[in-house]
């Protein structure tokens, strides 16, 4: 607590943009210099560089550079580093926010369709999607200044409530939820960055076609099946296999029909 409490009240906080440049406090940035740039240009032209850049290496300099101004500039307007960073994520999750699916009234359609929204958002923006892999800060939740809503865990919220709509118990509900938001990032970060099996598969054809067959006959045995993993692919087995995770629980907990979305 006393952590967050010294991040959002240090110099590394952004600064409010006055309505006039009468009575300019020190550091805030005179006009010509300026040129236009706000807070929200800012976090928008930093969201589209992360479409190729991996989020931890998009720095304050890196976004200046960009945009041709001073990277006081940024600090001005963004703050520090985790707030760059927290402010890129908290603009993604809004747009994911703008075209979650609304419920069907059917769990597992829904929690299909939820997860394969998040999926897409994430193949769109590689350089988040590799972020998330290696970092725990701002997978969800975000720091937030002058009254912005925390668009992260709105997602989430929507999501776990998707999951719920299962009828599960909350620990069955929680572990569900944990388990597919992990496996859509490790996904997405995948079919962004050419990891599949598929985006290799003459390297890994020539490969087993030299094994030694007596002592590998279970690599050559199963060889097809991941050959075909795409993403596409990946994405809708991997899933499937979360679903029927979740009817088995249903069964086990004797649930039938669907709980009141949340």
């Amino acid at each position: 607590m006393a952590d967050k409490k010294k991040i959002e009240t240090d110099d590394s906080r952004p600064h409010r943009a006055a309505t006039s440049d009468t009575g300019r406090r020190p550091g805030r940035p005179p006009a010509n210099e300026k040129r236009g740039v706000s807070r929200r240009s800012i976090l928008q032209t930093a969201l589209k560089l992360s479409k190729s850049v991996a989020l931890q290496d998009l720095s304050i300099v890196a976004v200046a550079r960009s945009m041709g101004v001073t990277p006081a500039l940024i600090h001005y307007y963004i703050g520090g580093r985790d707030w760059l960073t927290s402010g890129i994520m908290n603009l993604f999750y809004k747009g994911l926010i703008k075209k979650w699916p609304e419920p069907s009234g059917d769990w597992e359609e829904d929690v299909r369709n939820s997860a394969k929204a998040f999926f897409d958002q994430l193949v769109a923006y590689p350089g988040i999607a590799a972020y998330l892999v290696l970092n725990h800060q701002f997978r969800v939740f975000q720091l937030t200044a002058f009254r912005d809503r925390d668009y992260g865990a709105e997602v989430l919220d929507r999501f776990v409530g998707r999951v719920r709509s299962a009828g599960l118990s909350r620990e069955r509900t929680g572990v569900h939820a944990e388990l597919i938001h992990e496996f859509i990032m490790s996904t997405a970060h995948q079919a962004s960055h050419a990891l599949l099996p598929a985006d290799h598969r003459q390297f890994l054809e020539d490969k087993i076609a030299n094994l030694d067959l007596d002592r590998t006959q279970n690599i050559v045995y199963g060889k097809v099946g991941p050959f075909q993993l795409n993403a596409d692919r990946l994405f809708k087995e991997g899933l499937s296999m979360f679903l029927l995770g979740i009817q088995r629980d249903r069964e086990i907990e004797g649930v039938s029909g669907s709980a009141k979305p949340a």
